[in-house]
């Protein structure tokens, strides 16, 4: 007499094999979604971050200061433009180059201010330093250089001026500070009272 066997059902074994490839692709794809979503998350959260920086810095401390680049200024120049500062009394003749290194040499404090007279940054500052120099006229020298005059070319590259308007501050010890842009006029009166008030 032949038997049959009959099949016998087991439980399954308690370490199964697990996810079948399909189901292991599946999973995979997931998460490199998840991933990818987070990834973007954390773009958008850092870019969300930069511009909150941004805005508060804006509000703090106003726009960045603005300035022209030298060859631009030069390259619209334009004949008959308003003239720059009132040049200070008492200032040593010829050129600004040697007015600077005469005063420099004097120990004597200087404003050494780079502009053209037709760009609108610097008509801002011509206009901030006429309102806030006369203050300071019997104590710091001002330096009118006119980037456009071809007299002042070799003083322009050894102050490697590239934007304007720029102000250099002298104190009496022949350091300097470079400003490049448009200063307000508070920040040029403090700039002024700095060098003004000795080495």
């Amino acid at each position: 007499m032949a038997r049959k066997h009959a099949k016998r059902r087991q439980a399954p074994a308690p370490d199964s094999p697990g996810p079948t490839p399909k189901a292991q692709r599946r999973l995979a794809r997931e998460q490199r979604r998840r991933e990818r979503r987070q990834f973007w998350l954390r773009i958008a959260v850092v870019a969300g971050l930069i511009g909150l920086v941004g805005i508060v810095l804006a509000i703090k401390f106003g726009t960045a200061p603005e300035a022209v680049s030298l060859a631009d200024a030069l390259a619209t120049s334009a004949p008959g433009a308003p003239a720059g500062p009132p040049s200070a009394t008492g200032l040593p003749a010829g050129t600004p180059e040697e007015q600077l290194r005469q005063l420099l040499a004097a120990q004597q404090p200087v404003l050494a201010f780079f502009h053209s007279n037709n760009c609108n940054q610097c008509l801002r500052m011509i206009a901030i330093v006429q309102q806030v120099y006369p203050e300071f006229a019997g104590t710091v020298a001002l330096v009118d250089v006119n980037v456009y005059d071809a007299r002042n070319q070799r003083l322009l590259q050894e102050a490697r001026i590239q934007f304007i308007p720029t102000q250099i501050f002298y104190d009496r010890a022949g350091r300097s500070q470079t400003v490049v842009g448009v200063m307000q006029p508070e920040q040029l009166r403090q700039q002024l009272q700095a060098i003004a008030g000795g080495p």
